[in-house]
């Protein structure tokens, strides 16, 4: 007979304490993107406890796990992230990062015992199970590269997931809370470097120079005019130019400044039209002021979009098991990008926010202070759980 939600809530349970300590052993020893080699190895120990077969080094520190149930059907996937971020974590916590510059500022640590949670329920039914469940473990998130790089290594050749669920810690939404949005949840994200390359001068000799530092600022201002002017007001997008780097002295005319910059959007031909703007910016810049350019641009990640048939099953378990007012319609999707988006373009996809706010702390991912309330572990498993079972049917 299979499991009732009472007692599959009461697997979860027990393994929370387990679950928690392993949340803080990784969060005390956060990696960067692609360096995950610890956190893999403590991933792949509690699999092996499992006995759930995977692949490991997939796409870099990727681990792909594969739970086969006793009957055929669906091979339904869910994804956690490991990756932290390059950020000095504050004392206070009894499990402070021990790495100075490197802090898990985004929960990425959480997410990675919430999957291990749902494998261990879900491990005692294999007998029950009538299909498969993939474990993605991901590395590089925040460097939105990891994704793409575990599904050129075949993280989807064999098997291809019929659905895969996300989800994402959220301090802003009280904890026993989940969000949503019916269709683009995140935004997409491109990156583009830029040389402008003039010619070096004496300062007081402008005329026989060409001012690479002149090109800059032109073209910074006229980056300006691209949304405001070029993109439809009703649609969304967001150029920043994060970092300009040029010259040496102040009487040396610089021969050449490069600039690195963001550009996210919610509709994937507003990021064409804006690369053609640039373009045509620095074409002008060229013709105009006599600088050259190199430009290089990057498609980082897509726009992350929910399937809305497995949406709607996957907000009916979030209802049943939290209470409808604790599933909450987003009223706006964020212009954060998510590189979960690159496996939600290949099978239909469900993504959550899950809410993770300690009462009276305020704040959000990618500070200082951030840090989430650790039921949303024991939440989010019995929730993810509960998910993978329903798209299963």
């Amino acid at each position: 007979m299979k499991p009732s939600k009472q007692n599959l809530d009461a697997s979860a349970d027990r393994l929370m304490d387990e679950l928690i300590a392993l949340r803080r052993r990784i969060h005390e020893h956060p990696e960067l993107a692609f360096e995950e080699h610890e956190t893999a190895r403590r991933v792949q120990e509690f699999l092996s406890r499992l006995r759930i077969g995977f692949r490991s080094g997939i796409g870099g520190t990727g681990i792909v796990a594969m739970l086969e149930g006793a009957a055929p059907g669906p091979t339904i996937a869910i994804r956690a992230d490991m990756d932290a971020l390059p950020m000095s974590e504050p004392a206070g916590l009894a499990f402070t990062s021990k790495l100075p510059g490197k802090m898990h500022a985004c929960g990425h640590d959480a997410h990675t015992a919430i999957a291990l949670g749902v494998a261990a329920v879900l491990s005692e039914q294999r007998e029950h199970l009538s299909g498969s469940v993939m474990f993605i473990f991901q590395p590089a998130e925040e460097t939105l590269s990891g994704a793409r790089a575990m599904l050129e290594a075949g993280a989807f050749d064999d098997p291809k997931p019929d659905a895969i669920l996300g989800f994402h810690n959220w301090p802003q939404l009280a904890t026993g809370t989940v969000g949503w949005h019916p269709d683009a949840v995140m935004a997409s994200s491109d990156a583009f470097d830029v040389t402008l390359k003039g010619v070096a001068g004496h300062g007081a000799h402008p005329h026989l120079a060409v001012d690479a530092v002149v090109g800059a600022a032109q073209f910074i201002n006229q980056m300006q005019t691209i949304v405001s002017r070029e993109i439809a007001p009703i649609s969304s997008a967001v150029v920043t130019i994060g970092r300009i780097n040029g010259g040496t002295v102040r009487n040396i005319i610089a021969p050449s400044v490069e600039m690195n910059a963001s550009v996210r959007t919610l509709e994937s031909d507003i990021a064409d039209k804006i690369q053609a703007a640039v373009r045509r910016i620095l074409d002008g810049l060229k013709t105009g002021l006599r600088v050259d350019y190199d430009l290089k641009w990057t498609k980082l990640t897509p726009v992350l979009r929910n399937d809305k048939p497995t949406m709607s099953r996957v907000l009916n378990v979030a209802r049943e098991m939290l209470g409808p007012a604790n599933v909450i319609e987003m009223p706006f999707p964020t212009m954060g990008s998510e590189d979960y988006a690159w496996f939600a373009e290949r099978v239909p996809s469900a993504h959550l926010r899950i809410g993770s706010k300690i009462d009276g702390h305020e704040t959000a991912i990618h500070r200082t202070d951030y840090q989430l309330n650790e039921k949303v572990i024991p939440l989010g498993t019995k929730l993810m759980v509960r998910a993978v079972l329903e798209l299963m049917r």
